[in-house]
């Protein structure tokens, strides 16, 4: 078993995007969650505008019109996921559960004598995380990918990348959807591709990227 002659020059980065089963799954879940949300703050909000006793249009208008903004816009991310679009710069389900939060915490800043003011600033705290999110968690959701550089293999299926570096691989096997690192020191690392929804297209690719880049394929179990 003989290795092929590295060449740097020749060899340039290579990366493949993918997309993880646990982190769709997830994302589903959530979507599920905000649109029931939606769909109850709707019913309230229809309630209040329908009370005799009650005279506030605005607050009311708002919480529909935030709760239809957020179903519209899960309505529309299925669709894109349906046509098998990718990622966008902006999550605009988050976004729209943003401005849910927000119409949420006014309406209980308007009912203050029934509330700790504790209570009203954590309100707060939960759509600015969503707004948080929908700008910078577009971003790591849409990072999912197998890389091979100079230097080491990098995936990142989830939220953590997990590296192994060339200079401590002496060869590689690939089984039961993992490719498993033999070391120089003895010992094994095996990282799993299961959860990448291209399993068999990733597990191939990275067999033929190793293999250009000269790591030795063990045949040893």
């Amino acid at each position: 078993m003989r290795a092929v002659r590295y060449n740097r020059a020749l060899m340039p980065d290579e990366i493949l995007i993918v997309h993880s089963r646990i982190a769709e799954r997830v994302k589903r879940g959530q979507t599920v969650q905000h649109v029931l949300a939606a769909l109850l703050l709707a019913n309230a909000a229809i309630g209040h505008l329908q009370s005799p006793e009650s005279h506030a249009v605005v607050l009311p208008a708002l919480e529909i019109a935030a709760s239809a903004a957020l179903i519209i816009a899960a309505v529309r991310e299925k669709l894109r996921h349906s046509r098998g679009a990718g990622h966008e710069k902006v999550a605009w389900l988050e976004l729209a559960g943003a401005a849910m939060g927000f119409v949420e915490a006014f309406q209980r800043v308007q009912e203050r004598q029934h509330h700790h003011l504790s209570f009203l600033i954590l309100s707060f705290v939960q759509p600015v995380i969503l707004l948080l999110f929908a700008f910078f968690d577009a971003r790591v959701w849409s990072k999912r990918y197998l890389k091979l550089d100079d230097d080491r293999f990098e995936i990142r299926l989830r939220r953590w990348r997990r590296r192994v570096r060339w200079e401590n691989v002496r060869s590689f096997r690939m089984h039961e959807k993992a490719v498993e690192f033999r070391l120089n020191n003895g010992g094994k690392r095996t990282i799993s591709l299961r959860d990448a929804k291209e399993c068999d297209q990733a597990m191939a690719w990275l067999e033929e990227k190793l293999r250009l880049r000269g790591i030795a394929e063990s045949t040893a179990p």
